[in-house]
């Protein structure tokens, strides 16, 4: 019985240790989109970070739609700017997965078409990062986040002309060019607790 409740308040002291870490909730945005923000630390110098956003489509076209992202962050340092307050330098990998719009290129014959169209998409995304926690929680920070992966359209039909022929693509595996405009910073401000 003794080994038990030792064990007991083991396993108690140490899952309170694991949910006392500091966490942040809030919202990022830049050229991409929208997202809803989530980090929770792991560690001194690492944190798990997820978002659920909704994409603005391929150079902010306004036409949404939605992705999912999950990143490991390792803090590489933490210089020490102000009296007040902390700041982090931070980079990490992660992976997407969404349903959005990007650009399309097809060929028929001399004709090169280039569609925003949506579909799934999947990539590995990097981001590297600048954060600030001011002495009250409230959290600014800065990053990039370039996606590397590929889109898989749904299909387009697209008019030749202004009469009656039309030319129907089906779906296509490519490149996802909207990936690269994760090298626009965005700003993030989250809520840390």
């Amino acid at each position: 019985m003794k080994k038990i409740l030792i064990i007991s308040v083991a396993l108690l002291i140490s899952a309170t240790g694991m949910t006392a870490q500091p966490r942040a909730l809030g919202v990022r945005t830049g050229m991409t989109g929208f997202d809803v923000s989530y980090q929770h630390m792991t560690g001194k110098k690492a944190f798990v970070q997820t978002d659920a956003s909704l994409d603005f489509g391929y150079a902010g076209s306004g036409a949404p739609g939605f992705k999912a992202t999950a990143l490991y962050n390792f803090v590489f340092a933490t210089p020490a700017w102000t009296d007040r307050g902390s700041w982090a330098m931070y980079a990490g990998p992660g992976l997407s997965l969404g349903y959005v719009q990007d650009m399309v290129v097809f060929e028929e014959g001399n004709l090169r078409f280039h569609p925003n169209d949506y579909g799934f998409m999947l990539a590995f995304a990097a981001q590297f990062g600048l954060e600030y926690t001011f002495w009250f929680p409230l959290q600014i920070a800065v990053d990039i986040r370039p996606y590397f992966g590929m889109h898989v359209n749904d299909g387009v039909s697209r008019r030749v002309d202004a009469i009656t022929d039309r030319i129907d693509f089906g779906s296509k595996v490519s490149w996802y060019n909207n990936g690269w405009f994760g090298f626009i910073p965005s700003v993030s401000f989250r809520y840390r607790f």
